[in-house]
């Protein structure tokens, strides 16, 4: 996306709605993970694991959203799917400006045990 502004010019590359999109989905309760497979993940600076997988599209100044994830086990899924919807979609408008058309929620899988290797840390 790019807008002309009276000094000068603003992109914002599909990368950084992705990212935005990514970190987002990873703080909603029940999401174990964001991306297309467990095996490949970046992690950000910020230590969040943010998958592969994460697809933007841009027309004008809508954006189309598509993001797989890994959820934990014992959660109602139609609600996390909505959770991560309506936050990724204000969190990407809050921060460019765009407007979120879709965030299509893709549940990959479901990663078990995590609760019990947390518990072992503890």
């Amino acid at each position: 996306m790019k807008e002309e502004l009276s000094y000068g010019s603003v992109n914002i590359s599909k990368e950084v709605i992705a990212i935005i999109a990514g970190i987002a989905a990873q703080e909603i309760e029940g999401v174990a993970q964001v991306g297309e497979s467990i095996a490949s993940f970046v992690k950000l600076v910020s230590g969040i694991p943010i998958g592969r997988g994460l697809k933007v599209e841009l027309i004008d100044k809508d954006v189309y959203i598509k993001i797989p994830v890994y959820v934990k086990q014992n959660v109602f899924f139609p609600d996390v799917a909505r959770d991560i919807q309506t936050h990724v979609k204000e969190v990407v408008e809050s921060m460019t400006g765009l407007n979120v058309r879709e965030v299509n929620v893709i549940i990959k899988g479901v990663i078990l045990g995590k609760k019990r290797e947390e518990e072992k840390v503890k």
